[in-house]
Parts: C-alpha cells; sequence; structure tokens
C-alpha cells in the first residue's frame, strides 16, 4: 500500500509540475505586447532594437539600417509564404528569405502570414562592394500571432 501511494505521490507531484510550467511558459509568452500597424526594427552599430518583436499575422515588419555600412538579414527559420511583395528580401524555392546589402539608412520589410517564431540573423559588411559578411552582428526573432 505505501509503494503505491508513493507512486500516485511523484505521479501527481509530476503532473503538477507540468502544469505550472506550461502556465509559467505561457506567461512569459504573454508579457510581450503585441505590434499593431507596421513595426521598425533599427539596425545601429552592434543592436538590433527591439532584438525579439511580437507582432500580428499581417503586419509589416521593417528593418531601419541606422548603422556605419551596409548590412544583410538571413531569417535561419523557414518562413515559407510571406505577404505579397517584401521589399529588399527574397526567397529560395524552399521559402527561405534573406536581403540584399541594405546600405546605411536604408530599408528591408516583409510581413508573415503564418503564425510562429522567425530567428533571423544580422551581418554587417565592410563596404558595399565587399562581397563576403565580415562581421556577425547578432540574432533577432520575430514572433508572429493571431
Amino acid at each position: 500500500m505505501e509503494k503505491k501511494f508513493k507512486s500516485l505521490f511523484i505521479t501527481s507531484l509530476f503532473i503538477s509540475a507540468v502544469f505550472i510550467f506550461g502556465i509559467f511558459q505561457t506567461a512569459l509568452a504573454g508579457d510581450l505586447p503585441c505590434a499593431t500597424g507596421p513595426t521598425i526594427i533599427t539596425l545601429d552599430g552592434d543592436t538590433i532594437a527591439p532584438d525579439t518583436l511580437r507582432v500580428k499575422l499581417g503586419n509589416t515588419i521593417i528593418w531601419l539600417n541606422k548603422g556605419p555600412g551596409p548590412a544583410t538579414i538571413k531569417f535561419t527559420t523557414r518562413i515559407g509564404l510571406a505577404c505579397a511583395a517584401p521589399v529588399n528580401f527574397y526567397a529560395d524555392l524552399l521559402g527561405n528569405y534573406e536581403t540584399t546589402q541594405i546600405p546605411p539608412n536604408g530599408t528591408a520589410s516583409i510581413c508573415l502570414i503564418e503564425e510562429g517564431d522567425y530567428h533571423y540573423e544580422v551581418r554587417r559588411l565592410k563596404s558595399i562592394d565587399d562581397k563576403a559578411p565580415v562581421e556577425f552582428i547578432k540574432t533577432g526573432k520575430v514572433i508572429s500571432v493571431k
């Protein structure tokens, strides 16, 4: 009888822990405000502001390069389909998006149509003529929700 009680106690403790962890994770995700309408992410030197952004599906996300040289953005999470006419972004046949070089004070934008967490990398280039990225800047994330 004591063995059965211990087993029941451990099982209920485990289920409670999973439940509490789930509530905690949901609360953390809900703490990030959800942007409505077009939203700007600023690339300035070695910073991305904000580095994590939560947006509603269909809203445009605009990256503004305020840094001293050109930068590129590459999504490391597959997007698949995006809204029509992303600016300075192009996709391969599998739906992987990246930008051309974004000059200082230039922009790139995209609109997400599927829910998910989309991670990206920003790379800064030495000059517009230099094709190879020379300095990895930072990673960012866009969370799209209904």
